[in-house]
């Protein structure tokens, strides 16, 4: 994936579920931000086997409808959210 070790990596991603995904709309709140942790680990894992675009997107949605219940969110554009998460794979 990147020669970042898995914890940096998925710092990097948690940061990006944050900035770009944040379901829970939770970014502009004080204080730190452990809420997307755990999938972050997912995502991480997902990268590291290989997954496609495809799988990291049905993922999120997974989370987004299944674990966060946020059924408002279906149909929004995740394009940029995986983009910025595959851009971590290039990060020396």
């Amino acid at each position: 994936m990147t020669t970042l070790n898995r914890d940096e990596a998925e710092n990097a991603i948690q940061e990006v579920l944050l900035e770009r995904w944040d379901p829970l709309g939770i970014r502009s709140e004080p204080g730190p931000h452990t809420e997307y942790t755990s999938f972050a680990h997912e995502v991480c894992g997902l990268l590291l086997r290989g997954g496609s675009d495809v799988q990291v997107e049905r993922y999120l949605r997974h989370v987004e409808l299944d674990v966060l219940h946020r059924s408002e969110l279906i149909g929004h554009d995740q394009t940029g959210v995986v983009r910025s998460l595959r851009s971590i794979e290039g990060q020396n």
